[in-house]
């Protein structure tokens, strides 16, 4: 039976063959015609400028203290519960604070510095430094001094190391914390571009960003001589992104200096300089607040905004500040405490800093509202430029695997997605709709030109939708067709000229548009910050795009009179955008090809892509509820073709055929196999076959079980033939000598004849008999090395069934087995106790004893945590078969158990396994 009864699934397309001299004869036309500007210069920026800006919150009016803590309260639980601690990461916010101190290393002569790593998230550790002053009594004050993006230095940057230094100097506790991507952390996978992967998986990308803040803080409190009424936070650049995001989100922070390091959302929509990375510029931030409020949110607690007049980077005061200040100002008045909200603008050097002069505007805040009562704190600073160290000096030991954004996202989207249960497709795509945020969107079409080329007809279309965007189209046509085919592209519509004639021949009219951000339509001005900042306002990038074509889709339909409607993609971006139009909306569209389409948006990850790469890819919470083949089993099978689909493809969207109980051993026996057979619609055979051997001690197991069907179903999808057995069992005895006596060599022959089987019935499973291969766990693991080392061995040959065809396979794969039953003895303490019976017994059923220079390739499996089958047994036959020069790789799980499948929470074992039997069983082409 087929797991899914879809009458029709994806199937093997090839675009129709034009003879050479038609397309080359028509294709300049055709190319000009793509390539005729239909918008104006800057178009598409003013739009989505335009579109965002009035999205941007404004500041509420009130009248009270009590009106704004309400207000106030209300902001910072929204932030953090929907935007901070979204999916897993609403897991990580409670977890205990977990330190490992490090040496401490002479500082100056007022301080020392204690090296230390804090642990953000699971797995995911920051390396921080705690100067600390000699003459260290009762309470002090207390500051995070958090960085920017300083790549290369991180937190050893001169002008940071002198903060913390002369806040040492002035009795205070300074920590010194390394930001994620920068100085320790500088590695491709903390790329903050990177972040957006937490974001596709369904988790806030943001949150190790606010953790690490958070337990940066939990580190400096809880500290025996920490002041909770005197708590500072100050960094430049993104270090004063950092500084304002906590200090507004957690009270605990009594005292802010962000410096040159955030604006408005609406200054950023026109100052482009300022538009910032992912972390700045989180998925719905600005549908609870805007920057503007998270300064407000300080009140009344004392906060130096701190600006450069002629910064070269960012946030110039004379944009940034004003904007920020007027929100903010009124409701420190409201507390009566005006006084504590302070400016600083630095016009010397001016540029994107903090030196001296911005460090003593920060020295003189921590005077006024840090001082002990008539011990004022001095402000000048105090040179130190001989104490400061070099990045070596402070490098802070960090676990060789250490967890970042890419590996957390990999780890989130093993179990990816998580479709809703008992649900419809109504409800999928309700689902969808909000999930992309896509509207119900209307199109006016306008006419800007007409020309004919050749015998074709060329209309250009701007294409107004909602009012919002300008979409450019432009339709060609042959005859009076009613059938329009909708073309898009990753290259934009300029590179579909030979899709065009395609289709023109078919008898088709074809409208080639550019939909958001995508060729003509590509924003012009720094474009992938805009598309986050589309996010950042509560919309997603592929829902606009997706419902600009759906939009487009019903305007043929209704204004133009096309009966049917389909569009056809080119390329795994407008691929996807084209696949959910599809899904939500299956009444205007009636089907859609996709060229070079992902097969799974896990590859997004696996690529280890960047939303600056594309940021419509990195929709909040896509893969967590739909993969590529829920949105077009959503879209409706029978309507979605992939043209020449990948291997992925193949794999993701195959529908596994499963013939059960089917007789191989004969008359007279009653144990079965299950065949796995591969989708002939996506495949084409023959196939390679795998015999798939169930675990159970040799006395217990089943063909069917979680584990074999996890086998039989990948493998079946990677295109191999598979049969999972049944074979004789023993009763059950404590001893695995008395188990193994009652079956030995019996359930070894029925695995051969397995082999046999497969060989015998090759036509009719189109199998490719040559070459065959063994997969199987625990029990099943020492058969199938027991079938790989001895292939064709007259001593253990079944006579009967198939008599004369060979027993042999050509690669293996046994999992956590026992390998040297003599070795396994005298681990268990029990070689002593032993007959000589049985240790001739062991060590005939022991693969070590078979190796020859004949025997296939082996990918061994085992995992660490394995209690009933030590690990050595896989060391053992690795060893035994390197002796015999057998290809043999051995690949140990770290926390795996005795029993799993190929997809073990530990780590996905499918592109091991696969690339391990298309390596020896699916010949070279």
């Amino acid at each position: 039976m087929r797991h899914h009864s879809v009458r029709t699934l994806l199937v093997f397309c090839s675009l129709l063959s034009l003879s050479f001299s038609r397309l080359s004869a028509a294709e300049p036309d055709l190319q000009n015609c793509l390539k005729q500007p239909i918008l104006e210069k800057d178009q598409p920026w003013k739009e989505v400028q335009a579109f965002i800006a009035p999205k941007v919150p404004g500041m509420p009016e009130v009248s009270s203290v009590a009106e704004w803590e309400k207000v106030n309260n209300r902001i910072r639980k929204e932030v953090l519960d929907k935007v901070v601690y979204r999916g897993e990461a609403a897991k990580w916010r409670d977890t205990k604070l977990n330190v490992v101190w490090g040496e401490t290393i002479p500082g100056g002569p007022e301080y020392k510095i204690q090296k230390l790593r804090f642990e953000a998230v699971p797995g995911l550790w920051v390396p921080a430094l705690l100067y600390i002053p000699n003459d260290l009594t009762g309470k002090v004050p207390v500051v995070m001094n958090v960085n920017g993006h300083d790549r290369n230095d991180g937190k050893a940057a001169d002008y940071k190391q002198v903060r913390c230094i002369n806040q040492a100097k002035r009795g205070m506790l300074a920590l010194n914390v390394e930001w994620l991507g920068m100085g320790q952390l500088n590695s491709p996978g903390f790329t903050h571009y990177k972040m957006n992967q937490l974001d596709l998986c369904g988790t806030s990308g943001l949150a190790p960003f606010y953790l690490a803040m958070k337990k940066g803080l939990d580190v400096l409190l809880t500290h025996p001589n920490a002041d909770p009424r005197r708590v500072a936070v100050a960094g430049l650049s993104g270090g004063g992104w950092q500084t304002i995001f906590i200090s507004s989100l957690d009270e605990r922070v009594t005292l802010s200096n962000p410096v040159a390091g955030y604006s408005s959302f609406l200054t950023r929509n026109y100052h482009t300089k300022d538009l910032g990375d992912s972390e700045q510029t989180p998925n719905d931030l600005a549908l609870y607040a805007d920057y503007t409020h998270l300064t407000a949110m300080r009140a009344p607690r004392p906060t130096l905004l701190t600006n450069n007049s002629k910064d070269n980077c960012c946030f110039e005061s004379g944009y940034a500040q004003p904007p920020l200040l007027k929100a903010a100002f009124p409701i420190f008045k409201l507390y009566g405490k005006e006084e504590n909200l302070q400016k600083h603008i630095n016009d010397d050097p001016g540029t994107h800093n903090f030196l001296k002069d911005n460090r003593e505007a920060l020295y003189r805040m921590l005077s006024a509202h840090f001082s002990e009562p008539g011990k004022p704190l001095t402000v000048e600073e105090i040179p130190c430029d001989e104490e400061l160290k070099t990045a070596e000096e402070l490098q802070v030991e960090l676990p060789a695997d250490n967890a970042d954004f890419h590996t957390l996202a990999l780890k989130l989207s093993q179990d990816l997605p998580r479709p809703a249960k008992k649900t419809t497709p109504e409800k999928q795509r309700a689902a969808l709709k909000k999930l992309i945020s896509a509207p119900e969107s209307k199109v006016i079409g306008t006419k800007v030109d007409h020309k004919s080329a050749g015998d074709t007809k060329v209309t250009f279309w701007k294409l107004n939708v909602d009012q919002n965007w300008t979409v450019p189209a432009v339709v060609f046509s042959r005859g009076s067709a009613k059938s329009t085919t909708i073309v898009v592209a990753d290259a934009g519509r300029q590179s579909l000229a030979a899709t065009v004639e395609t289709l023109l021949a078919q008898g088709q009219n074809v409208l080639a548009v550019d939909p958001f951000y995508f060729g003509e339509s590509k924003i012009s001005q720094r474009d992938f910050l805009y598309g986050l900042l589309v996010a950042a306002v509560g919309e997603r990038p592929l829902g606009i795009q997706a419902s600009q074509l759906a939009a487009i889709a019903r305007w043929l339909k209704t204004d133009q009179k096309q009966s049917t409607i389909q569009i056809q993609s080119v390329g795994p971006r407008s691929s996807l955008f084209t696949l959910v139009a599809a899904a939500i909306e299956p009444a205007a569209i009636s089907g859609v090809r996709l060229q070079d389409s992902y097969g799974s948006l896990k590859e997004v990850l696996e690529e280890d892509k960047a939303v600056s790469q594309a940021p419509e890819l990195f929709c909040f919470g896509l893969l967590k509820a739909f993969d590529i083949k829920e949105l077009t089993e959503l879209a409706g099978r029978d309507r979605v073709t992939f043209l020449s689909p990948s291997e992925r493809v193949k794999r993701e969207l195959s529908e596994v055929e499963i013939q059960k109980d089917v007789d191989y051993l004969g008359a007279g026996r009653e144990e079965k196999l299950d065949l796995y057979l591969p989708d002939s619609r996506l495949r084409k055979g023959p196939y390679p076959a795998v015999v798939i051997i169930h675990g159970g001690g040799w006395h217990g197991g089943d063909k069917g079980a979680r584990r074999e069907i996890n086998i039989g179903t990948n493998l079946a999808k990677a295109g191999y033939v598979c049969a999972s057995i049944n074979y004789q069992l023993a009763k059950r005895h404590s001893r695995f000598t008395d188990n193994l006596k009652q079956v030995w060599p019996g359930h070894l022959q029925d695995c051969k004849t397995a082999v046999r089987f497969l060989r015998k019935h090759a036509n009719k499973y189109h199998i490719d008999a040559d070459h065959i291969g063994a997969i199987g766990g625990s029990a099943g693991g020492h058969l199938v090395a027991m079938l790989a080392v001895t292939g064709d061995d007259p001593q253990l040959e079944p006579e009967e069934p198939y008599a004369g065809l060979s027993s042999r396979i050509q690669a293996v794969v046994p999992m956590y087995g026992a390998h040297d039953l003599i070795a396994l003895a005298k681990s268990r303490d029990l070689l002593s106790s032993f007959s000589e019976e049985e240790k001739s017994l062991s060590k005939q059923a022991s693969a070590v004893s078979h190796i020859s220079d004949d025997d296939p390739p082996f990918l061994i499996l085992h995992g660490t945590r394995d209690t009933l089958v030590p690990v050595e047994q896989s060391e053992l036959l690795q060893a035994a078969l390197k002796k015999g020069g057998i290809p043999t790789e051995l690949i140990i799980i770290e926390g795996a158990p005795h029993s799993f499948h190929l997809q073990p929470k530990q780590r996905d074992l499918r592109p091991a396994v696969i690339g391990f039997f298309d390596q020896h069983l699916k010949p070279q082409k």
